[in-house]
């Protein structure tokens, strides 16, 4: 299961990279943007958030089961907070 997530994460990421030639500022990405994402858009930008907050709290691992809750977390934050910044709702929905 974590090989077939994985690979799925790695082609998602190959295909959007593909697609898209353009550089995105994550820090000025809004949660109210978030609406209007693709859902291929949104879990590329979930799945970097991640391992953006990983890397600022020197993580190494990545709890599979908490992934699918954590992203509700912040989708309901963000609901509620339109005009945060992603970046910040992740660190107030995961304490980090």
């Amino acid at each position: 299961m974590k090989r077939q997530f994985i690979a799925a994460t790695l082609l998602l990421s190959a295909s959007c990279i593909g697609a898209k030639a353009e550089v995105i500022d994550l820090a000025t990405v809004k949660c109210s943007e978030l609406a209007t994402m693709s859902e291929s858009d949104g879990t590329f930008l979930f799945s970097w958030l991640l391992g953006y907050m990983g890397g600022k709290n020197d993580k190494t691992t990545m709890d599979l089961s908490a992934m699918e809750s954590s992203g509700e977390a912040i989708g309901k934050y963000c609901a509620t907070n339109p005009d945060v910044g992603v970046l910040t709702a992740a660190a107030e929905v995961l304490g980090e």
